[in-house]
């Protein structure tokens, strides 16, 4: 297991440099971002923080529903680098999606720090660092394979179609397990996210 891993990441390191980048400058490209908000979009969305906090204190149907969002958010962000790696146009935008994901991270822990200062600290690494400590390298590990099926399409064009079945059987068996590691972040992020969110609401 350990021998494989290995191989894979170094037969695909490229590959993960290429994701890192554009999963940092989404990043860095959402924290900027916060800077640019006009003072009513920065009153609207301040009110829409508080709110989202403030379910935090509720118990039992919201804390199920919150885990019901997350798997489905789960399934479906896995199903559509699934799908995009079918296709040879998939590439670009399999990296726009991570370009786009490190950008919803680093406006959400850019804005928190803004409106809730230490809280906001705290919380990025309470509530908002957990769940992401799986998801990030699920995601990358998705988009690393959705990029190279779709790689390997182009190079099978002129091959039989009966050799792309098993390395597609492959390619979805692989991402049913990545799905799985998101599933997991997403439980993360509905169960034990808010237990430390409220643990810090109460404290700050």
């Amino acid at each position: 297991m350990e021998r494989t891993l290995a191989r894979h990441l170094h037969d695909n390191l490229g590959l993960y440099l290429l994701v890192g980048f554009f999963f940092l400058a989404g990043i860095i490209a959402g924290t900027v971002a916060v800077n640019f908000l006009e003072p009513q979009q920065v009153s609207q969305m301040g009110s829409y923080l508080g709110k989202l906090l403030d379910q935090f204190n509720g118990e039992g149907p919201a804390f199920n529903y919150a885990a019901y969002q997350a798997l489905m958010s789960a399934l479906k962000e896995m199903g559509l680098v699934w799908f995009l790696g079918l296709t040879v146009i998939g590439i670009p935008l399999i990296i726009g999606l991570v370009f786009f994901k490190g950008a919803i991270l680093g406006f959400t822990v850019g804005f928190l720090v803004q409106q809730k200062a230490l809280a906001g600290v705290v919380l990025s690494f309470l509530a908002i660092l957990p769940p992401n400590i799986i998801q990030i390298p699920a995601l990358f590990l998705a988009a690393v394979l959705g990029i190279s099926f779709s790689i390997s399409l182009m190079h099978s064009r002129s091959q039989v179609g009966g050799a792309i079945l098993p390395r597609f059987l492959t390619y979805s068996f692989l991402m049913l397990l990545v799905a799985v590691l998101l599933i997991g972040g997403g439980l993360v992020e509905a169960y034990l996210s808010p237990f430390f969110a409220r643990a810090v609401l109460a404290y700050f």
